[in-house]
């Protein structure tokens, strides 16, 4: 029966039944909000959540003599033995053997009821295709309609104590059946149950270990489906009444713990219909999410009200740049608005704090648009400017700011001028940036000095490798030959661009080494690549002196031999190579289809064009910047 009102049976329930005509019953079917359907009389003005027995056709009332139930997920039927507890997604055998014993016959009429009948749609549920048993294993009903399967074993396997089955899905069946009534479990697992059904005839229903172990699995993943849809339906039914009780007793804290849960319900009624803790801190865990939702939602409004209603208020007060946050605090306090917000009462200090301090950004920008509308201050701040370059000139020609002075160094030195105080009164450039723009002329004339005399050097042939060559070379930079712009340098400064140059031929000794260690290093992995190629292989016990001779003629040996050290970079790319190949002889695959770790390409074995290069690197842009200070 669907909908508010009784319905009548189908005329094609009236074939072959002796019943004279249409008969009408008084339960009227009805579906709850979340599908689940009840039975209503108007008579009796009760309602049920089970279908009543009035209204269930023969089938249905058979099956209530046996132990199993059928119930629903969704548009899913699962079935419960109430004996052993255990579930299944698809009909037992057994107990479809059993129901195909009795006729799909509608149900009988209500005693003292003339024309009621069973609803519509009361036929037998459709159950899922499920495997039957041939000749040779016969599943046959239990008289007392305990659903119970008993097998039978044609005579030729009595002999030999082993069931056979025609096909595949029999053997499963059988195997299924037997877990079942071994009470096996959904939690059970395959080392806990293999002692109880080992000793099992219908242990050996499926040949092979891993047939049992994968029937197995999916018996215990159907159970556990079971489970789960059980778990939610009685979780959705009891939510709203937790929902209740919880409202009782002062509701649920975004903070609140499981024992908070627990104590506010444990005296209720409802916490004797949970199976068990963890049941109920599910549930728990699903309310404190909606609550914690909420309560960041409610969070979220009142804080969008306190920012408008600050900033609106923060509008109405007149500030400068020099505003202080305590005489705002006072104000807002003391004022009307404040006092009839309740929200905006309480709001934490560090939230105020912060949007006074965007508020106050936007004064200042205003102060600095009307200070930089004013001609006076302008020209006040391009003397006091002018005053401080002409400073940093006298300290560039008592040679105490040099190219390689670094802000610091030089502010400890002008920290009392009044000269620099009177830069932190100015807007735009500070007294930092206008100190850097001097450094950077003095490192570009830095520059140009340091590739003069360079020059001049080695047209004399005057090295500047090591400090000890400093002697010689400031006698090339004083002698009667030298460029005018060379001998006219004070000494101090010849000294800084001597210990540039010696410098720059350390950095340049450094990426000379860097490029022959390359250099070795890619025809070491030339070398070893061809000596995994090389016909007829190489013995990999043998020592590098014992294949030397067979190797020496390769190209790659050539190449390393006409280098310095090339010998030992061959000797080293054999220890490599041999050490390679013990390794990939250990994480050889035993099975077909596997992959060893040696197995995959190797950078080292790559070709040369495919190998990694090392990155470029950048030239500083301030590299005549030297890390030491010069005393000048």
């Amino acid at each position: 029966m669907v909908g508010g009102g009784p319905a009548k049976e189908p005329s094609s329930r009236q074939a072959g039944s002796p019943a004279p005509g249409p008969i009408i019953s008084a339960w009227v079917e009805y579906k709850s909000a979340k599908g689940r359907p009840y039975w209503y009389h108007p008579g009796e003005r009760r309602s049920v959540w089970d279908k009543p027995d009035e209204l269930k056709t023969a089938r249905e009332r058979a099956m209530e003599t046996t132990a199993w139930r059928e119930y629903k997920s969704g548009e899913r039927s699962y079935y419960v033995n109430k004996e052993t507890k255990a579930s299944t997604w698809t009909m037992p055998a057994d107990l479809k053997a059993f129901l195909d014993t009795i006729p799909d016959e509608p149900a009988p009429a209500v005693p003292g009821r003339g024309s009621a009948s069973p609803a519509s749609g009361d036929a037998s549920p459709s159950t899922p295709r499920t495997p039957t048993f041939t000749q040779t294993a016969m599943t046959v009903a239990d008289t007392a309609g305990t659903g119970t399967a008993v097998v039978r074993p044609a005579p030729s396997q009595a002999r030999t104590g082993t069931l056979m089955y025609t096909t595949q899905e029999e053997a499963e069946s059988a195997f299924v059946t037997m877990l079942r009534a071994k009470g096996i479990g959904a939690h059970a697992t395959w080392e806990q149950v293999l002692r109880d059904i080992v000793t099992e005839p219908r242990y050996k229903a499926l040949r092979t270990l891993e047939e049992r172990k994968a029937t197995f699995k999916k018996y215990v993943e159907e159970l556990q489906e079971i489970e789960a849809a059980q778990r939610e339906e009685k979780l959705a039914e009891l939510r709203p009444v937790v929902l209740r009780a919880l409202q009782q007793n002062g509701g649920l804290k975004p903070y609140a713990s499981f024992a908070t849960f627990k104590k506010k319900l444990e005296r209720h009624p409802v916490w004797r219909d949970f199976d068990d803790e963890p049941h109920a801190h599910t549930l728990y865990e699903a309310i404190l999410h909606d609550v914690r939702e909420k309560d960041a939602a409610r969070k979220k409004s009142v804080q969008q009200h306190n920012r408008s209603a600050l900033g609106a208020f923060f509008k109405t007060i007149e500030m400068t740049p020099m505003t202080l946050w305590q005489d705002v605090h006072r104000t807002l306090v003391e004022s009307d608005e404040f006092r009839r917000d309740a929200r905006l009462q309480k709001m934490p200090p560090a939230d105020m704090l912060a949007l006074f301090e965007e508020h106050m950004e936007s004064v200042e920008k205003d102060a600095e648009r009307a200070l930089a509308t004013r001609e006076e201050p302008v020209r006040h701040e391009r003397e006091v400017r002018d005053a401080f370059r002409a400073l940093l000139q006298e300290y560039v020609d008592a040679g105490t700011l040099h190219a390689r002075c670094t802000w610091a160094s030089f502010y400890a030195q002008i920290r009392d001028d009044e000269r620099l105080a009177a830069m932190a009164e100015t807007h735009g450039s500070s007294a930092q940036v206008l100190c850097y723009d001097r450094l950077d002329q003095l490192e570009r004339e830095f520059a140009v000095h340091r590739r003069t005399i360079q020059a001049h050097m080695r047209q004399q042939q005057v090295p500047a490798t090591q400090p000890s060559d400093w002697d010689a070379w400031h006698a090339a930079c004083c002698a009667a030959d030298a460029p005018q712009s060379v001998s006219q340098l004070p000494e101090r400064v010849q000294r800084a661009l001597f210990d540039e140059c010696v410098y720059q031929a350390e950095r340049e000794a450094r990426e000379a080494r860097r490029r022959v260690e390359r250099r070795l290093r890619h025809y070491a992995d030339d070398l070893r690549y061809a000596f995994k190629h090389a016909h007829p292989p190489l013995d990999i016990h043998a020592s590098f002196d014992d294949v030397f001779e067979q190797v020496r003629a390769m190209p790659e040996m050539q190449e390393l031999m006409r280098m310095d050290g090339g010998l030992d970079a061959a000797r080293g790319a054999w220890d490599k190579y041999v050490r390679r190949q013990a390794e990939r002889r250990a994480d050889a695959p035993e099975a077909s289809g596997a992959h060893a770790r040696s197995e995959y390409a190797d950078l080292d074995d790559a070709e040369p064009e495919r190998k990694r290069k090392d990155p470029a690197r950048a030239e500083d842009p301030r590299a005549v910047r030297r890390r030491t200070e010069y005393d000048m």
